[in-house]
Parts: C-alpha cells; sequence; structure tokens
C-alpha cells in the first residue's frame, strides 16, 4: 500500500496510542524518507513506509545510532501493522531504521537547528530532517546505481526541483562520505 500524508500520521498516532496501552517509554525519532519529504508536503508522492534515522538527543542536541527497536516497541509496530491489511506487504517494516547507518556516518553539518519536531502523541515524537537535508540524502540515494529505488530517488530530487545552490551544497556533502569516489560518475550523472 502506499500511504499519503494523511495515512502516515493516522498510523503513527494509532503507534503512539499503542506505546502508550503497553507503557513503552517515549521516543524521539529522527525522520528521513519519503515520509518526512511526505509529512511536510515537499512532495505529493505516497510511501511505503517511515524511515528512522535515530533517536534525537536533546542533550548533544544529535541523532544517536539505534541498533534495533526495544522487543516492545516493536510489539507494538506489529499490532499496528496486524490491525491494517493494507500493510500486509511491508508488515512490521512500515516503520524501519534502513538509513540508521548515515546516523553513524555522519548527516550533513547544522541539520539539528533544520529539524521541524512533530508530537504525535504522549508517547512519540519525530523530528523531521529538512528540506535541504532531504535533498543531500536524495542526491546520494540517486547517485547508489546498485541501488533497488535509485530511480524513485532520483525522480523525488527532480520533483523537490532543487537549485543550483540546493544542489552545490548536497554535492559538498555527499562528497564528505566514505564511498565518494566510487559513486562520482554516477553522481556526476545525477
Amino acid at each position: 500500500m502506499e500511504l499519503a500524508r494523511d495515512d502516515i500520521l493516522r498510523l503513527l498516532q494509532e503507534l503512539d496510542q499503542w506505546m502508550e496501552f503497553e507503557d513503552c517509554p517515549p521516543v524521539d525519532w529522527v525522520v528521513c524518507g519519503d515520509a518526512a519529504l511526505e509529512i511536510q508536503k515537499f512532495q505529493n508522492r505516497p510511501t511505503r513506509d517511515v524511515d528512522v534515522l535515530g533517536q534525537w538527543d536533546e542533550t548533544v542536541l544529535n541523532v544517536t545510532h539505534i541498533e534495533a527497536f526495544p522487543e516492545k516497541l516493536l510489539s507494538c509496530i506489529r499490532r499496528v501493522a496486524a490491525d491494517h491489511p493494507e500493510l500486509a506487504d511491508m508488515g512490521q517494516k512500515w516503520v524501519n531504521l534502513g538509513p540508521a547507518p548515515l546516523a553513524q556516518a555522519g548527516v550533513p553539518q547544522g541539520f539539528a537547528d533544520r529539524l521541524r519536531k512533530l508530537r504525535v502523541g504522549k508517547r512519540l515524537t519525530l523530528h523531521l530532517l529538512g528540506r535541504k537535508d532531504l535533498l543531500a540524502l536524495k542526491l546520494y540515494a540517486a547517485a547508489d546505481e546498485h541501488g533497488s529505488r535509485q530511480d524513485i530517488h532520483f525522480n523525488d530530487l527532480k520533483g523537490l526541483a532543487p537549485t543550483y545552490d540546493e544542489l552545490d551544497w548536497a554535492l559538498e556533502w555527499v562528497r564528505t562520505r566514505h564511498d565518494f569516489e566510487e559513486k562520482r560518475h554516477v553522481v556526476k550523472h545525477v
């Protein structure tokens, strides 16, 4: 199923309710990807999932790596999926840590100043990456010639209609990635 903005928010509110019911500790997630684009209305293209980059740490104003969701929280994610047959193809991965390695490798400098905080409920708060940071991550993802979603990232990037200054800024960040030399020719094409 493809999730539009209202679908994403409704599912996240249900997750928050399950978290409260199960007495899960509150979480503050840094969210990127298409869900962050869709929630902030930067694009009008539904997504299949919510990509969690990591945990927001207010004490150091940075994103911290999450190795795996705690079992109690994962159970709540599964419960939402079980209540929605339209999530059958994604199952518990409708909320995932796919981009979590980026939290360890480093996100664009100053990203914390561009985060948009969205309190979903009593237990769940999202910190959505800003447009500039999402552009940088999309450029990086579009340069992954071995990725199964390269075309989607490329089209998302085009749909955001970045200025040359924004692309230059995003390119500077992509150049700091450990695998830039491997991707140089693809980045140039993108």
